[in-house]
């Protein structure tokens, strides 16, 4: 079980040395707080809002407690905050679905933290001291601050009517991985990731094609700009392309990949590998081009939304073979074809659709039933052990400016040490060649203080 380290305990039971460090001078023009020297460093600010008081971050809301911590030449963003206030805070479907709906979802979720703090913090997590990271690459989180819509309310029912409730595999938490639309069937986890088969992430029928509005889609890419693009990834594909296809052993038997057969040979790649490149590079190198529009005109979210595609390449191929016959390689010439992926989903469909839980709830499904179909028959049971009191939340750790919006008054601590109550307003704080610096609000009055620093295990 994950325990938060209490600022008050901590200040009783540890010996306090002395820093010349002064934190702020009266109301004036914006006040800098920083130290002289590198001994005497701001390395580590918390704010902790007082009671009705939110700290606003990124148009987001967040009433925990935030470390800011130095992060090389950028800062670290942490939120501490309890089980439950983290789980309010996940913004992975819309709140206006079905209850049993929102019930699946907030079980997945709860267990995808405790696996995760169960095999242990990343590297980034190690080093900047928390326990999951808030986007896309661990669970979408969006602020810890209650909300009061019917909707919002809806979700923190969710929440408490599962309270304790995760999935559980030979007496672990189970890996919950969940995307948002598996088109007609989910992905067996070896097929995509090369990775030991778990009997929970398999292949399963998934009933939403009749709501999701990713039932399917289409990228046409240009086959130099195919080139260029998996060029970028060190693939090399020169001469006239002929054949583009998807190849694989089969459902369950491990990864598919793309062979690009050109009059060089053939090139292969992973779908995995290829999902990335094209998403990293492909609006790197083609802004305009990528992602592609919808039939409504709108863009997709990602040039190739995900591991389920089939290929085709569209156009004569004998046109472009003619430039083998010229001073420079087909490979240098415009091309009259065109690499298409036709596919279905969106993301990497393993476990959990989001979708597809949509589907279920408006059939009337309950959530047991939801997670059982989704996990190979495993349903919510007691977490125990596995269930955290409080989580450590990753906001950002590559910026070097970070600045607030404060509601109300919050206790500031420097280096572990208590600095004070200070007043609502906007706060800037960067980084600085010798630690942190700290800029309060315009006119803002509040008492200058020596500030006493204290060593304190995290």
């Amino acid at each position: 079980m994950h325990a938060s380290t209490s600022r008050t305990s901590t200040w009783r039971s540890w010996g306090v040395v002395l820093v010349a460090i002064t934190i702020a001078v009266g109301s004036v023009s914006p006040v800098r707080a920083e130290s002289n020297t590198d001994a005497n460093a701001i390395v580590d600010i918390a704010l902790v809002p007082r009671t009705g008081t939110e700290i606003i971050w990124r148009n987001r809301s967040y009433v925990g407690e935030l470390t800011i911590s130095t992060a090389g030449r950028n800062l670290a963003l942490v939120e501490e905050v309890a089980l439950d206030a983290y789980l309010r805070g996940i913004h992975e479907v819309p709140l206006s679905w079905p209850d049993e709906t929102l019930k699946a979802q907030v079980v997945a979720a709860r267990t995808y933290l405790a696996w995760t703090m169960d095999r242990g913090r990343s590297s980034a997590g190690r080093k900047y001291d928390f326990d999951i990271c808030a986007t896309i690459q661990c669970q979408v989180y969006g602020g810890s601050s209650p909300g009061e819509s019917i909707d919002e309310v809806r979700w923190d029912d969710a929440i408490s009517r599962t309270s304790r409730e995760i999935l559980l595999y030979e007496d672990a938490p189970a890996q919950a991985l969940y995307s948002s639309s598996a088109g007609a069937r989910t992905r067996a986890i070896q097929d995509i990731w090369a990775t030991t088969p778990k009997p929970y992430l398999q292949a399963v029928d998934s009933p939403e094609l009749e709501v999701t509005p990713y039932r399917s889609w289409t990228v046409e890419v240009p086959a130099e700009v195919f080139r260029r693009v998996v060029g970028e990834a060190g693939f090399v594909v020169g001469g006239a392309i002929s054949t583009v296809i998807v190849v694989g052993p089969g459902e369950g038997l491990g990864p598919d990949r793309v062979e690009i057969q050109s009059e060089l040979g053939v090139t292969s790649i992973p779908v995995s590998r290829i999902r990335g490149i094209f998403n990293k590079y492909g609006p790197a190198l083609y802004p305009g081009l990528f992602p592609g529009p919808r039939p409504s005109g709108r863009r997709w979210p990602q040039t190739i939304l995900s591991y389920s595609f089939e290929t085709a390449v569209v156009g004569d191929a004998e046109t472009e073979s003619i430039g083998l016959s010229s001073f420079l390689p087909a490979s240098d010439l415009p091309s009259p074809l065109t690499i298409v992926f036709d596919g279905e989903g969106w993301g990497h469909a393993i476990g959990m659709s989001q979708w597809g839980i949509k589907a279920m709830g408006d059939d009337g499904w309950i959530y047991g039933d939801m997670l059982a179909h989704y996990y190979g028959g495993l349903r919510p049971q007691d977490g125990g052990k596995y269930i955290p009191d409080t989580v450590r939340i990753g906001l950002t750790w590559t910026l070097p400016t970070l600045e607030f919006e404060a509601t109300g008054s919050f206790d500031l601590w420097i280096n572990g040490t208590y600095a004070g109550v200070l007043p609502a307003g906007r706060w800037q704080f960067d980084r600085s060649s010798s630690g942190i610096r700290l800029t309060p609000p315009e006119g803002a009055e509040f008492i200058t203080a020596r500030v006493t620093n204290r060593y304190w295990p995290r």
